[in-house]
């Protein structure tokens, strides 16, 4: 049971990484369909770009969030089989739901992209406001590691054994509950780390990766807290020095190589 469900983790997040090249070297098409990727993005609302991007997002979430989420399937699995053998699917139903929760939260990244865009077209010189913003916005994702929330989420995402004992429910039903619990909690705990992708843009390929390791760092490491503030720091240096000078969003978007 173990190696299959590793397995399948593995082959997903291969996949999910393969679909995402595949869809960066593609960008054209999406760009050609009104979906915004980045700061500098043009893009419109509309129906096409709304299940495109969040569609992409869905398929980035699984590469970078099912690696860290493989001891909770795996505990959840382990015990939905002894309570609910004859309900067939509710690890794969806890997975489902959890990143539907990850998809939901694709539409806050798309709806910031979308204003900004129209912003930008009815105010002149609005750009150097937009990374100014960027700045603070990085500020306030770093101060948010060191909050007491940020602190709790992380808890909740180390100590896997606690959610699943403390929040059980029995059932499929069950089973989608708390995997919207979770992605709640993993939301709460990674949505500063995610504010990354959107001032870097969210199809950046090394951004992705960078994101994805700092997220498995945090969870795995015994000091997870302590990366946890030194990323915060790390983010408040840097967006007071973009807020400060703009120029520098363009150097560091560019280092981290496609």
């Amino acid at each position: 049971m173990r190696r299959t469900l590793l397995a399948v983790v593995i082959g997903l997040t291969i996949l999910a990484w393969v679909l995402t090249w595949s869809e960066v070297r593609n960008m054209g098409f999406l760009m050609g369909a009104g979906v915004p990727m980045s700061l500098g993005m043009e893009g419109w609302a509309g129906v096409a770009s709304f299940v495109l991007f969040t569609g992409m997002w869905l398929v980035m979430m699984v590469a970078m969030m099912l690696p860290s989420s493989y001891p909770t399937l795996l505990l959840h699995r382990t015990l939905y089989l002894k309570r609910s053998p004859q309900a067939w699917g509710g690890t794969f139903l806890f997975a489902l739901s959890y990143f539907l929760v990850w998809t939901a939260s694709g539409a806050f990244f798309y709806s910031g992209y979308v204003l900004i865009g129209m912003l930008r077209s009815a105010v002149p010189g609005f750009d150097s406001y937009i990374i100014r913003a960027t700045g603070l916005a990085l500020v306030v994702s770093g101060v948010y590691q060191w909050s007491w929330l940020k602190k709790a989420c992380l808890k909740h995402c180390q100590s896997p054994l606690h959610f699943i004992m403390e929040q059980w429910h029995d059932g499929r039903f069950g089973a989608l509950r708390m995997g919207a619990a979770h992605g709640l909690y993993c939301f709460g705990c990674c949505w500063g780390l995610m504010m990354v992708l959107f001032v870097m843009g969210t199809m950046h390929l090394g951004w992705m990766a960078a994101v994805g390791a700092l997220i498995l760092l945090e969870k795995v490491a015994s000091r997870g807290e302590w990366i946890s503030r030194l990323i915060g720091a790390g983010f408040i240096v840097t967006g007071l020095i973009v807020a400060v000078f703009p120029g520098a969003l363009s150097q560091l978007s560019s280092h981290v190589l496609l």
